[in-house]
């Protein structure tokens, strides 16, 4: 199955995020609403290993869809978590540097997400038989 790299980052991502959030580890709001953005991104992955499609209502979503929106939402998150020292003005040229790259990174994570949300035109996934994991 060649989906199992999303459940392991998915459940990965989801085990670190919430209990660091619900045990209250995080203090400063930015940091805290990108850890519930990755964490919301690694639920989005498992569904997408475990499920071919789910039906909500009379819409059905792809496995597909669910991987755009976990990349859209780790997009969004990933900055967010590197924020806190810029805003508290104690950042390092190390701690601009990752921010920075951390919204390279996350500005084509979205664009991923998106292209996949919108049928890859761009992004190929690929089907099941293509790859070995």
């Amino acid at each position: 199955m060649r989906r199992r790299i999303y459940l392991f980052a998915g459940v990965l991502l989801a085990v670190t995020s919430f209990p660091t959030l619900l045990l209250g580890v995080i203090e400063d709001p930015y940091n805290a609403v990108g850890t519930l953005l990755l964490g919301i991104g690694g639920l989005l992955f498992v569904v997408a290993a475990r499920r071919d499609e789910v039906a909500v209502g009379d819409r059905s979503f792809s496995w597909h869809q669910f991987i755009g929106g976990a990349d859209v939402f780790l997009g969004l998150g990933f900055p967010l978590t590197l924020l806190n020292p810029v805003l508290a003005g104690t950042a390092t040229s190390m701690d601009y540097t990752f921010l920075v790259a951390g919204i390279v990174g996350g500005l084509v994570l979205v664009f991923i997400g998106v292209d996949v949300l919108r049928g890859s035109h761009y992004v190929s996934l690929g089907n099941d038989s293509e790859s070995a994991l």
